[in-house]
Order: structure tokens, then sequence, then C-alpha cells
């Protein structure tokens, strides 16, 4: 069973296999109204993955964050770069990327997609499908305060 990564907001933490914040703003991989969990990897790309999502926010007004470890089942859905509509990096987001999984995560075909990341496409995010029935697998395994450290401003 893999791991994966996610830094999130503390205060969120009871539902962080739901989906609800990317179901209620969508995202590169989802559209409004559908929900998933955005994991990385390794613990380092979901640095750089969350990094990218501050927009500007002053580092002294970020809530308590706190980086999870999660462990999957093995319901992998492993989607190569040739699989991907030619505009996946682009940014803003098309709707062709936000509605790419929509037709597997319709049909509950894994727990997770295994996509690159548009910030190093040779790293992996994996996307976990919040309605699929093996999502009750999923053990948290680690849970740790994060900070950012200030030598990355």
């Amino acid at each position: 069973m893999p791991a994966v990564y996610r830094i999130q907001k503390r205060q969120h933490l009871e539902g962080i296999l739901t989906g609800f914040g990317a179901q209620l703003y969508g995202g590169r991989w989802n559209p409004v109204g559908v929900p998933l969990v955005y994991t990385s990897s390794t613990p380092e790309l979901a640095l750089l993955e969350s990094l990218v999502h501050l927009e500007g926010t002053p580092w002294e007004d970020l809530p308590p964050l706190v980086l999870v470890e999660l462990e999957i089942p093995d319901s992998l859905d492993d989607i190569e770069l040739h699989e991907l509509p030619d505009d996946w990096q682009s940014q803003p987001v098309p709707p062709t990327v936000q509605h790419f999984l929509v037709p597997r995560l319709n049909s509950r075909a894994s727990l997770a997609y295994s996509v690159p990341s548009v910030i190093m496409p040779w790293s992996r995010n994996l996307l976990l499908d919040p309605l699929h029935p093996l999502i009750h697998e999923v053990k948290t395994l680690r849970v740790e305060d994060f900070m950012y450290d200030q030598r990355l401003m």
C-alpha cells in the first residue's frame, strides 16, 4: 500500500477525505461540484504543490497547517502523459482538463489516479476519489504540525 502526502489547514483535518474544498472551488483535475482529494507521492512535492497555492498570502497570515501521511489501498490508475489533454499544464486551467477525469470518477474505476505534477512533470500527484468504496480503507499514518521554512520566502 503506497503512502501519499498532503499539506492542509489543521481546521479541516477531520474532513481530509471528503474532497469538499475541491468540490466547492474546483481544481486542475476537477470542476466545481466534483469532490477530489489532492495528494502527492512525496512530502517534498506536497510542499511545492502547497506553495504555488499561497497566492501571495503573507506567512504570518497563514492558519495552522499540518503535514499528513496517508496509506492508500492498491487501487491506482496510472495516467500517462500521452493520455492527457494537450493543454493539461495551461494556466488558467482549461475546462477540458478539469473534466478529463469526470468519466473515470463517475464509473468509480479506481480509488486513486496518478497524474504528473504541473510543477515537476516527472513527479506524481495522486488524486483520491472520496466517493469510491475503498476510501474507507485509507489510513492516516501520521499528522504533524507544519510551518514553511522562512528561507523559502
